[in-house]
């Protein structure tokens, strides 16, 4: 079918028709389709639309909607998205956020979120997740944070993030240097 006669097609019965007419569909047309019953059809709208548009999907009851929304949108409107009932969703927007919204997310329900807050959160803020529940937390902590918090670090529970507490207090000696091992 030719573009002109697409529009005809988006409310037909078939989704695997809808699905080819977002594909094709001049972009002013692809609001019609962002409710569309069909989740691969909304996927394909999330993926086409304009930007400025994305925020009309950020609450689509599909998590993998929400994904595709969380990837293309823009970074100063992921925010709104901190707070997904979804973790993959909420890693996504832990990946793209300015960092001066990661502190609001260290502590998130997810440990996977919570490790890249870790990796991306500024150091004078690595503080708020020293006492974090899970270890792969804490070893990421423990890699970047200030000197003055290694001390206390190096008394972890888990020997991996003891160990690289250790090393970073006495470069080249690790655990031998304090008679642990």
């Amino acid at each position: 079918v030719d573009v002109f006669h697409l529009p005809r097609l988006m409310h037909d019965r078939d989704e695997t028709v809808r699905w080819s007419v977002a594909h094709r569909l001049p972009s002013k047309y692809l609001l019609m389709l962002r409710n569309d019953p069909d989740r691969e059809v909304r996927i394909r709208v999330a993926s086409r639309l304009e930007e400025s548009h994305l925020a009309s999907m950020i609450d689509d009851g599909d998590y993998y909607v929400r994904q595709v929304v969380a990837r293309r949108l823009p970074a100063g409107m992921l925010f709104q998205m901190m707070h997904d009932a979804d973790p993959e969703v909420r890693l996504t927007v832990a990946r793209r956020i300015g960092t001066e919204w990661l502190a609001k997310m260290s502590a998130d329900g997810d440990a996977r979120v919570r490790i890249e807050v870790a990796r991306r959160i500024d150091g004078g803020s690595l503080h708020l997740l020293v006492k974090d529940p899970d270890w792969r937390v804490r070893y990421e902590v423990t890699s970047r944070i200030a000197g003055k918090y290694l001390a206390q670090m190096s008394g972890d529970d888990d020997p991996a993030v003891r160990e690289l507490a250790l090393s970073r207090l006495a470069p080249g000696q690790g655990m031998q240097a304090f008679g642990i091992v």
